[in-house]
């Protein structure tokens, strides 16, 4: 499907807020990520691949093969968010309301696909678990996570996410602050904790669901977690002689990939202005023994 940026009145816009997706919710940029802007059917299943460090040997000896993993992920999810602009919003104001919207779209994206991650993490796909009060929560529990992830050989791009409560523990934390400064950053300022205990980042993220099954949190590296997402087909290269009352186009995130189906029309009877923005995806758990779920008690 070619990219019809140019005939999109949104186009530039809806660009930013794709971009957006990812800074609002970073914790998209921690997880094995497939995005493409190939078309898939509701239902299909897609082979992402997770890399793993190739081994050692003596010189000389055979060469090794390359060891990846194939992770299948069903493409399960349509989901859509469509704006409305009535007459009578367009005729009262002198705002760009399109471009006000792209923020919320963005964040509505972000975090509709960062709940589906966390849904994995259920005993279900990571058995390995930590048991930690809330209250006890500190530099100590992030370095046990990061022993327990390191001695089943994950690697260094570890991240970890923990619900509201864990995460103010960890900000009053001296170590925590102390590490945090030394690395350039200031959680007092920032509010963020970044490369401590060997996790590049941190992240708070309070409606993740992490109350299911004693949840506060989870600690893994990349390739625990995979989303894939593809687009759907395009009606108008379906019915190529039918008229759209509209545009329809894709708009690609450049850094990532992600993209996304869009539509924009006016309806004549009412004179407003609708966009629609269309994605498909889907989750898979990767290689699970990289994963580590932080609970209040022992499931």
């Amino acid at each position: 499907m070619a990219n019809t940026l140019g005939t999109l009145a949104s186009g530039v816009i809806l660009t930013r807020a794709l971009e957006l997706v990812f800074s609002k919710r970073p914790i998209l940029n921690r997880i094995s990520l497939d995005l493409s802007d190939e078309t898939a059917k509701l239902g299909d299943t897609v082979t992402s691949r997770i890399h793993s460090i190739p081994p050692v040997g003596n010189f000389p000896s055979a060469a090794a093969d390359k060891v990846d993993t194939d992770v299948p992920v069903v493409i399960n999810n349509a989901k859509q968010i469509r704006h409305t602009f009535t007459n009578a919003e367009l005729s009262s104001t002198d705002r760009n309301l399109v471009q006000e919207s792209a923020e919320p779209i963005a964040v509505a994206i972000a975090n509709h696909m960062v709940d589906a991650i966390a849904a994995l993490w259920l005993v279900a796909n990571f058995a390995n678990e930590t048991v930690e009060p809330v209250l006890d929560c500190d530099y100590q529990t992030l370095t046990r996570l990061r022993e327990v992830l390191s001695g089943r050989g994950a690697s260094d791009d570890r991240f970890a996410v923990v619900n509201g409560p864990v995460y103010t523990a960890l900000l009053n934390d001296p170590l925590c602050n102390r590490a945090a400064k030394t690395a350039g950053a200031d959680p007092i300022a920032d509010g963020r904790l970044m490369n401590i205990a060997g996790f590049q980042e941190i992240f708070e993220y309070p409606s993740l669901g992490l109350a299911a099954q004693n949840r506060i949190g989870f600690a893994g590296s990349k390739d625990s977690s995979v989303l894939a997402s593809r687009l759907p087909a395009n009606p108008a290269e379906v019915l190529p002689n039918a008229t759209v009352p509209g545009n329809i186009g894709v708009i690609t995130e450049p850094k990532t990939g992600l993209s996304v189906m869009v539509a924009e029309w006016i309806n004549m009877s009412s004179l407003s202005a609708d966009i629609m923005v269309v994605w498909q995806y889907g989750v898979a758990n990767g290689n699970a023994s990289n994963g580590q779920r932080l609970v209040s008690t022992a499931n």
